[in-house]
């Protein structure tokens, strides 16, 4: 069944030809679509976030070749070069957990027109995986700009 066919047959089934069942599950669709929507939203401002991160990290631990810590003691440069590395590598395996988040939805629908119980399990299956990959996204995220926040301060005061 094409998708254009499928909408037109949630509808009708919420409008006109369904039951208070199929109504529940036609809302219930939506709801999870709902939630779909609101992590990708979410995905894709961690998206720019990571890519700041991302940058500015590249850019001071490989690309520029100026060592921030260059007058400082030993200690700190250790610090500093541990610091900035493990916060580029935390930032790259956010942007890792993230991308399957912001993934095309699709396979639903199996050959029979309708909502039935197994199409709704795939699509909360679907939410639920995604939303695990969106935690470990964020707590990557939140670690790798705590890093990058520790590398500017450790900078500014040596």
């Amino acid at each position: 069944m094409t998708t254009p066919s499928q909408a037109v047959v949630l509808a009708r089934l919420q409008a006109i030809d369904g039951t208070s069942a199929d109504k529940a599950r036609v809302a219930g669709w939506d709801r999870l679509f709902a939630m779909l929507n609101a992590l990708d939203s979410k995905t894709s401002a961690l998206l720019r976030f990571n890519a700041i991160v991302v940058a500015a990290l590249a850019y001071v631990v490989v690309v520029s070749g100026v060592d921030p810590f260059a007058q400082s003691r030993p200690i700190i440069k250790t610090i500093g070069f541990a610091v900035g590395h493990v916060s580029l590598v935390l930032s790259v395996a956010s942007c890792g957990f993230a991308f399957p988040v912001i993934g095309v939805a699709r396979g639903f629908f199996d050959g029979a027109p309708g909502l039935d119980d197994g199409v709704l399990d795939r699509l909360a299956q679907v939410v639920a995986r995604r939303t695990g990959l969106y935690l470990w996204a964020w707590r990557l995220a939140v670690a790798g700009g705590l890093g990058f926040a520790i590398l500017v301060a450790l900078a500014t005061i040596h």
